[in-house]
C-alpha cells in the first residue's frame, strides 16, 4: 500500500538498487522511500557470476525475502523472466507476495535472460509476454502488488517496436512499465505517451 501511495504522489520516487539486507538497511537510512532489487547485483553477491539467467525463482526470492524483512520501506523485486511459461509466472507472483515484497518487475526476454545491458539479448514474441502479464495480475492476492513489464525490445525492435509493446502490456494489466536502455529522452517521453500511465 505504501508503494501505491508513493506511486500516487507528485514526487519523482528514487529506488536504490540493493542486493542485501545491509545495502537496503543503508538505503533506508540515507532517507530513500523504497528500494528495488537489482538481479543482476543479486546474482553476483550471491551466486559471484553474471546476470545470464542462472540463479533460479527460489534463490531469488529467498533472498528477497530476507532484503523485504530488514526494512520498513518498500522494496521491489527482479523476477527475470517470471522463471518460465505463464503457470511459472503465476507461481512466481504468489512467491514474492508471501516474501513481503510491493511489486516484480517481469521482462519479455527468452529465458535464460541476460543483463540489460549486455549484448546478445532476445525478446519472446509479444503475445507470449502479453500471457505473462495476465497471469500475474491475476495471481497476485493484494490488489496493491505492482506488476511491473519491463521491455528489452528498445535494443532489438527500436523505438517502434517498444512502443507496440508498450501498448499490449499496459492493456494486459501492466501496473508500471520499465523500458530497459532507453537511450534519449524522446524515446522515454514517446513510450510515456504510449503507456497512457502517469
Amino acid at each position: 500500500r505504501r508503494f501505491r501511495e508513493l506511486l500516487a504522489g507528485d514526487d519523482l520516487i528514487v529506488a536504490p538498487g540493493v542486493y542485501d539486507g545491509y545495502s537496503a538497511l543503508l538505503v533506508e537510512k540515507a532517507g530513500f522511500k523504497m528500494a528495488a532489487t537489482s538481479g543482476a547485483a543479486v546474482s553476483n553477491s550471491i551466486l559471484g557470476i553474471d546476470d545470464i539467467g542462472v540463479m533460479g525463482l527460489t534463490e531469488n526470492v529467498s533472498h528477497c525475502r530476507y532484503i523485504a524483512r530488514s526494512v520498513s520501506i518498500p522494496v521491489t523485486a527482479d523476477a527475470d523472466t517470471g522463471y518460465g511459461n505463464p503457470m511459472n509466472v503465476h507461481y512466481a507472483v504468489r512467491m514474492f507476495e508471501e516474501a513481503g515484497i510491493a511489486g516484480i518487475n517481469i521482462e519479455d526476454q527468452v529465458h535464460p535472460k541476460r543483463c540489460g545491458h549486455m549484448p546478445g539479448k532476445e525478446v519472446v514474441d509479444e503475445y507470449e509476454m502479453v500471457k505473462k502479464i495476465e497471469a500475474a495480475c491475476l495471481a497476485r492476492t493484494d490488489d496493491d502488488f505492482a506488476i511491473i513489464a519491463r521491455t528489452d525490445a528498445l535494443a532489438l525492435e527500436g523505438i517502434e517496436g517498444a512502443v507496440r509493446r508498450v501498448r499490449a502490456y499496459v492493456a494486459a494489466g501492466a501496473d508500471m512499465i520499465f523500458p530497459d536502455a532507453a537511450r534519449s529522452r524522446e524515446d522515454i517521453e514517446r513510450i510515456v505517451e504510449a503507456s497512457g500511465v502517469p
